[in-house]
């Protein structure tokens, strides 16, 4: 796969124009990048149930970021209060930091709004990532597609909180914040 060292990624808050290039990213990253580790029929079914919301900001309370590298977008990530809905980043531009700066600016708005935890329902291509940005597995997931596709997940949390050592929870209450979370946002 050709890379293209970027020279200067901006994150920015997503516009109405931006709708097809972020489609186009979020279509090929999951065709090519989650092939490794889905078959086929889960590919297509992904493919399938992945809908944009009406990113104007109309209809959706997701908060949307795009990462361009000049005029061109190479990445997107969305989440709602407490939870990381998406991250692509276009498959010449993987590994190159733009995925974790996109992340970083989510986790900024969420403190920026006393959310102190977030949490994902990762693909498991995207789990070493989550991983690498400081997220614990929370245990595993799936998703079926509208087409009754069993695709499987990794339901993975961070503790954001820039407090002292002392005010972080310990590691059974902030079991207990995820597990309260995961019961709200995924009914399981």
């Amino acid at each position: 796969m050709n890379r293209t060292q970027p020279n200067h990624v901006k994150i920015r808050l997503v516009q109405p124009q931006d709708r097809n290039q972020i489609f186009d990213i979020q279509r090929d990253a999951i065709q090519i990048l989650c092939s490794q580790d889905y078959n086929p029929e889960q590919i297509q079914g992904l493919l399938n149930d992945k809908q944009l919301n009406d990113l104007e900001g109309k209809d959706t309370k997701d908060i949307v970021f795009v990462a361009e590298i000049g005029e061109k977008i190479v990445g997107f990530s969305a989440y709602s209060k407490y939870w990381v809905s998406a991250i692509y980043v276009h498959p010449q531009y993987v590994r190159q930091g733009i995925g974790t700066e996109l992340l970083k600016a989510m986790e900024r708005k969420a403190l920026s709004e006393n959310i102190n935890t977030l949490a994902v329902c990762a693909s498991i291509t995207a789990k070493p990532f989550y991983e690498a940005s400081g997220y614990q597995e929370f245990g595993e997931t799936y998703i079926i597609s509208s087409t009754g596709i069993y695709i499987p997940c990794i339901r993975m949390q961070k503790w954001l909180s820039s407090a002292t050592e002392g005010e972080q929870p310990q590691s059974d209450d902030l079991t207990a914040i995820c597990r309260f979370l995961q019961w709200i946002l995924i009914g399981k």
